[in-house]
């Protein structure tokens, strides 16, 4: 007999028009976070909690984070969570729900592989910080729920100068990387071939291609690359295949052979080997590790409702 799926509820929120917060705010959030409330849920927005009062955990798929007053919980959306209160106690928290990726769309309209290597960055795994311990981003999320709770006039406008200051806040937490200024300039020669891998990985690529591209001799367009991308091209083409291919796991239950082949590669061997070059592990092993919070989804009775 197969084993029963744990039953997971996803809770969808509507952005209002021309927003990128979604707030909510006030006394009716002073509740406890047990009852009545049955298994883990997920999110399609960035979730921010602040609490203010109150003890309990975030509890996460296989561990349970003890949550108190002056705390904050920053949860990826797809990520299966809940909050919940001591038992017989009631907590204080005043919730953010952030669309991050139409921030940075707004922002960087034409740079969709920085977009997306932003959003994997903070969105690698769910976090509950003290707010003594990170005192910057403690106080821009204080200042976006207070944008939010007053929304004086031209609010919008500070809501989304702190988002922007949110997600470097992110990125500095989760990884030190360039400066988008200092990728934007080292990319620029060879974005055409970068844009060709991103709309042809799923056929044969060969370097003259990308050369044309970028309108320079294949010897001139290597050597350029690997000066720029600290790579081969081939290497490269192998990158964005690999990123595919962890999509398609992700968000789909077809074999490794029919990822491999969606993805550009002739041989599973060849897939195997780059994924695992790449990666650090194999394909299998990688459906089950812990940052593939929407492959494990999959393993889920999933219900859908509207958030609260």
């Amino acid at each position: 007999m197969s084993k029963r799926k744990q039953k997971v509820e996803f809770r969808y929120y509507e952005m209002p028009n021309d927003e990128i917060v979604l707030a909510l705010l006030g006394e009716s959030w002073i509740r406890s976070y047990s009852e009545g409330i049955d298994g883990l849920h997920f999110h399609n927005y960035l979730e921010i909690g602040y609490c203010y009062d109150g003890f309990g955990a975030l509890e996460l798929e296989n561990e349970s984070i003890r949550s108190g007053p002056d705390m904050f919980s920053i949860v990826p959306p797809n990520c299966p969570h809940r909050a919940s209160s001591d038992p017989g106690t009631k907590s204080y928290w005043e919730w953010l729900f952030i669309d991050a990726e139409q921030c940075l769309k707004n922002m960087y309209r034409d740079d969709t592989l920085f977009i997306q290597e932003i959003l994997k960055k903070i969105y690698r795994r769910p976090l509950l910080l003290r707010a003594s311990e990170y005192p910057v981003l403690n106080q821009i999320i204080l200042n976006i729920i207070r944008e939010m709770r007053k929304k004086d006039i031209y609010y919008k406008e500070s809501v989304k100068g702190y988002v922007h200051v949110l997600i470097v806040e992110l990125l500095r937490l989760n990884d030190q990387e360039e400066q988008k200024a200092k990728i934007k300039k080292q990319t620029s020669r060879i974005s055409g071939a970068l844009d060709y891998v991103k709309e042809n990985y799923r056929d044969e690529i060969k370097i003259s291609q990308l050369a044309q591209a970028c309108n320079m001799s294949e010897s001139h367009f290597r050597r350029v690359f690997l000066e720029t991308m600290n790579m081969k091209p081939v290497d490269y083409i192998n990158l964005i295949r690999i990123q595919k291919a962890c999509e398609l796991i992700q968000k789909t239950q077809i074999s490794m052979e029919d990822v491999a082949y969606k993805v550009g590669f002739t041989a599973v061997s060849t897939f195997n080997r780059n994924f695992k070059k790449l990666v650090g592990i194999s394909p299998y092993q990688w459906k089950q590790s812990a940052e593939n919070f929407e492959g494990k989804l999959l393993n889920y009775r999933i219900s859908a409702q509207k958030g609260w």
